[in-house]
């Protein structure tokens, strides 16, 4: 079965400087992996495993599945489950708003070979840590493209997620170009991200909804774009891309 907001399209992939890079594919889902340590073979063991934890409930629970509202979990839920329950609550999204930042970070948490650079990218949301300043950046078919996130090593590691209402076919009910939220959390970046493109309807929306957004618990920064504006707020910063 596909899960949704996993995409198949994947111009945006991360260009790195480490040694290892390589694209799992299972199923229905494709994720780059950057590192300077040889990770591949746990990533390919155990991708399977976090994607089938998320599969099942899908499979087994069409509220869990197809709610754009928050759902209740219950005593067995498995981690990952329990992740995406919670942060669709705190966003006021359906759980699986988080699919695919979650997917990034059990990915990212499952690795135990030591490295100093680990870089998850799934549909487009990203976990990630380095022992330097990770350069991440925007695609919108727009001048703005000419920017690029700057993540400071001390917020290492985080979630980097992102949504639009024009580009992939994520649903939106919003009317951004693109919003991008960071947090420790890749489930709470990825609720919050959707939660946050759904709030911007106009370019008089942009200042009070990435406020909001960044006022939510763990949420580091975030920032959201509409024709040629831009608002951020948090602990953000931007730098020109060379």
């Amino acid at each position: 079965m596909k899960i949704p907001g996993i995409g198949e399209n994947h111009f945006y992939r991360p260009r790195t400087r480490v040694k290892n890079n390589f694209t799992l594919k299972y199923r229905h889902c494709s994720i780059a992996v950057s590192s300077d340590a040889d990770v591949e073979k746990e990533c390919r063991e155990n991708l399977p495993l976090i994607y089938g934890e998320v599969e099942n409930r899908v499979l087994s629970d069409a509220v869990f599945a197809e709610s754009l509202i928050p759902v209740n979990g219950n005593e067995n839920d498995t981690p990952i489950i329990k992740q995406m329950i919670e942060a669709g609550k705190k966003a006021g999204t359906g759980p699986m708003a988080a699919v695919a930042g979650s997917i990034a970070e059990a990915l990212f948490r499952s690795v135990k070979t030591p490295f100093n650079t680990l870089i998850i990218e799934n549909g487009g949301d990203i976990f990630a840590s380095s022992r330097e300043d990770l350069i991440c950046g925007l695609y919108t078919g727009s001048s703005f493209d000419k920017f690029a996130l700057k993540i400071k090593k001390s917020l290492l590691p985080c979630g980097i997620s992102s949504s639009s209402a024009k580009i992939g076919h994520s649903l939106s009910f919003g009317k951004a170009l693109l919003a991008v939220v960071i947090s420790p959390s890749g489930a709470l970046s990825d609720t919050f991200a959707t939660a946050l493109a759904n709030s911007v309807q106009s370019e008089k929306d942009l200042e009070n909804a990435v406020n909001f957004c960044a006022a939510g618990n763990r949420i580091t920064g975030c920032a959201a774009i509409i024709n040629d504006k831009i608002a951020f707020a948090g602990d953000i910063e931007f730098t020109e891309l060379s």
